[in-house]
């Protein structure tokens, strides 16, 4: 009598070999490779169950049975997969391949390495057979099944959808392969006591023939433009209508009943119109012989209305057809736009009221600037009096309260000054010119030959470009930033400033301008705070100044469409580095135009 162990080991060898073979020949099809995946789990299932069946010893015999109830848990994943990605699910099911595999695995760690599923095995006539518990197993039995039914569901569903006859051809004959292969779950019947012996490789082996003989046709089926185009077309994203030289819709793709609610039998046959909202006047319908006169229309905004009434802006695109053996007509292409024209209102309303915001800051700070001027002056004025008239009668104490007074006077003033020169870099803007770099920093430095008379420092000029920029600002600029490296020298060294640029060619040519000293230098931490308002890292006894300088000159490289940055260390120097467009584009010299009409 042979071994009941023979066939399972022959079953498993010869599908082992099947899986190789087609992994050989199918390896860059993913369809073939979970094929390949779920026949290798059913021999790696026979294979346990063989060494299973012809063991002597109990635990050799537990071991394999556990080995092949694992493979067994992992087919339920497998089987799923394959049908998703079969079915062109994949992308939609991507959640429930995951959660599926993911329980798969633990089911199979359980039945590995615990008794939870499978405690022990029982010897019978034929050998020791898996015992399964009551309660654990249901749980695993629940799992199984319910993912086969689900896989079977996919199946259905897609049958039901699919008119190609071809197509529902293999689709029956893979429903009936999984059938038969289904009629396996006898073997688990011996797990809970029945005493017939394990012949589930019968059935499996009838669905292996059938499943490969469809997924082999599957696979060769030859790959036409049509059945591409047919493709495209059904999975494309955007709505699709195909209409005649009446505007009568012809073909919809799927796209058309996600985005207007609309079944292929509520509007094929019906003229485009159908889709438009009832008070629009230039229809499709209406305007289509002269677009198709005119050639293809890109991008054309228009609203469509959904079979609810909810309006949707889509952006269309016709393609007329005028083809000697094709009837005249045209494609249409509507993609939505719905998300796309709320974040632009979005954008503008946001725009619009930063643009309020910027406005009403910059005309506080002028008006609260100039306000404060009048009190200011009346402050030095009557100070300078009381010093002139009553200074002589004033004890020292009151001298000193009068001193400390104009100080302060003179120190708001010069607060206020830099406050309306921050404003001002937006509010008094000139329109951008050709301006010389070079030229603009030598005056600059003309301008501060007394301070560098009292440094005794010297400034190095370098080539520079010529730019588009507001010829004021860049004074501006470096004045500030040659001023400051003069003015923050360390004591008893003569500072030395140096002014080098370089330029990037190509569309978006850019200069970086650099400016660096042997000065006080500062921490690498606060290269980016300095450039605040009011920010000081020095003691106002120490260094004169409010603080804003820095701040002007990167709202004025900003407005250029430009960046500084700074670089430092302490009792080392430090570099400023400002890089601007050689060239403004349109864009921003409308912006800035704007904000001055503003």
């Amino acid at each position: 009598m042979p071994s009941p162990s023979l066939p399972w080991a022959l079953f498993s060898a010869a599908l082992l070999v099947l899986a190789l073979v087609i992994l050989l020949r199918q390896a860059s099809s993913r369809v073939a490779r979970l094929f390949c995946a779920m026949i290798a789990l059913v021999a790696v299932w026979f294979l346990g169950f063989a060494v299973m069946l012809a063991a002597r010893n109990e635990g050799v015999a537990l071991a394999w049975g556990k080995i092949a109830l694992a493979a067994v848990a992992c087919l339920p994943a497998a089987v799923y997969d394959f049908t998703v990605t079969a079915l062109r699910l994949a992308t939609r099911r991507a959640a429930a391949v995951t959660a599926i595999w993911a329980a798969s695995a633990v089911f199979a760690l359980l039945v590995l390495f615990t008794g939870v599923i499978v405690p022990g095995v029982e010897r019978h006539a034929w050998g020791f057979y898996p015992v399964m518990n009551e309660g654990g197993g249901a749980l695993f039995l629940l799992f199984f099944f319910s993912v086969l039914a689900g896989h079977l569901a996919e199946y259905i569903g897609e049958y039901r959808r699919t008119v190609d006859r071809e197509r529902q051809r293999r689709l029956r004959g893979l429903l009936v392969s999984f059938a038969i292969a289904y009629a396996s779950v006898v073997d688990f019947f011996p797990m809970f006591g029945a005493g017939f012996p394990p012949v589930g490789y019968i059935p499996i082996a009838i669905f292996v023939i059938y499943a490969w003989q469809s997924i082999r046709h599957h696979r060769l089926y030859p790959i036409t433009a049509a059945r591409a185009a047919r493709e495209i077309v059904e999975t494309m994203a955007d709505a699709l209508f195909v209409i005649d030289r009446d505007a009568r819709i012809q073909v919809i793709n799927p796209a058309v009943t996600r985005m207007l609610g609309y079944l292929p039998s509520e509007i094929v046959g019906k003229t485009i119109d159908v889709v438009e909202p009832f008070d629009t006047e230039m229809t499709i319908s209406r305007t289509l012989r002269d677009l198709i006169r005119r050639g293809p229309v890109r991008d054309h905004e228009r609203v469509f209305r959904h079979k609810d009434g909810t309006l949707i802006d889509v952006s269309l695109s016709i393609s007329p057809v005028r083809e000697s053996d094709v009837a005249e007509g045209a494609v249409l292409i509507a993609r939505d736009i719905r998300q796309r024209k709320a974040a632009e209102e979005e954008l503008r309303e946001f725009t619009r009221k930063l643009q309020q915001s910027n406005r009403e800051l910059e005309d506080f700070a002028y008006v609260a600037s100039h306000d404060l001027q009048e009190p200011l002056r009346k402050i030095q004025a009557f100070g300078d009096r009381l010093r002139v008239r009553h200074g002589a009668g004033l004890s020292e104490e009151g001298i000193d309260h009068l001193e400390r007074m104009q100080n302060a006077a003179r120190r708001m003033q010069k607060l206020i000054n830099d406050l309306l020169a921050f404003s001002r870099v937006t509010t008094k803007a000139q329109p951008f010119a050709r301006v010389s770099l070079e030229q603009i920093a030598r005056e600059v430095v003309r301008d501060l030959e007394e301070r560098l008379r009292e440094t005794k420092g010297t400034v190095t000029i370098g080539p520079l470009p010529e730019i588009d920029a507001d010829p004021m600002q860049m004074r501006q600029l470096f004045q500030n930033l040659i001023g400051n490296a003069l003015k923050f020298h360390r004591p008893g060294v003569p500072p030395r400033v140096e002014v080098r640029a370089s330029v990037s060619n190509g569309p978006h040519a850019k200069c970086e301008i650099v400016v660096r000293d042997n000065g006080i230098g500062f921490d690498g931490r606060y290269a980016e705070r300095i450039f605040g308002m009011f920010e000081r890292l020095h003691g106002r006894s120490e260094y004169e100044g409010t603080g804003i300088g820095l701040a002007i000159c990167r709202k004025i490289a900003e407005r250029h469409g430009g960046e500084i940055t700074a670089d430092g260390a302490p009792d080392q120097g430090a570099a400023f580095t400002v890089t601007l467009p050689l060239y403004q584009d349109r864009s921003r010299r409308r912006g800035v135009a704007e904000s001055q009409s503003s």
